[in-house]
């Protein structure tokens, strides 16, 4: 269905910005294990979602929201057939599925995630 459930703040210096989010928020940030200058960002429980603060050597958006999809190369195909684009690689987060990112036709990126199962 495309819903929102993750985004991604890009920054020069992820570490001073997962601080910041940390002391005025409260996040709660987690260094990636496999990815350097990302961090996962838990913004505590309840309604809402949680997401990620990385560097900009890796986007340049300064947020990127995350979609669900069910297929993801008929999302993709979805995407194109609308208008958008598709011009990076998919990737699979082990545990968590595949992923890419897709460009509307405004040029804002999205991220598109099939879950793994």
């Amino acid at each position: 269905m495309g819903r929102i459930i993750h985004f991604e703040i890009t920054a020069d210096s992820p570490e001073a910005v997962t601080q910041f989010y940390a002391d005025a928020f409260g996040w709660n940030n987690t260094a990636s294990p496999s990815l350097p200058g990302y961090y996962l960002a838990g913004t505590g429980d309840g309604d809402g979602i949680d997401g990620a603060v990385m560097s900009r050597e890796y986007r340049q958006q300064p947020v990127i929201i995350w979609l669900e999809v069910e297929d993801l190369r008929a999302s993709i195909a979805a995407v194109e057939a609308a208008g958008g684009t598709h011009s990076d690689d998919i990737n699979e987060i082990p545990g968590q599925g595949l992923v890419t990112y897709v460009t509307d036709p405004g040029g804002t990126l999205l991220g598109l995630r099939q879950p793994a199962g």
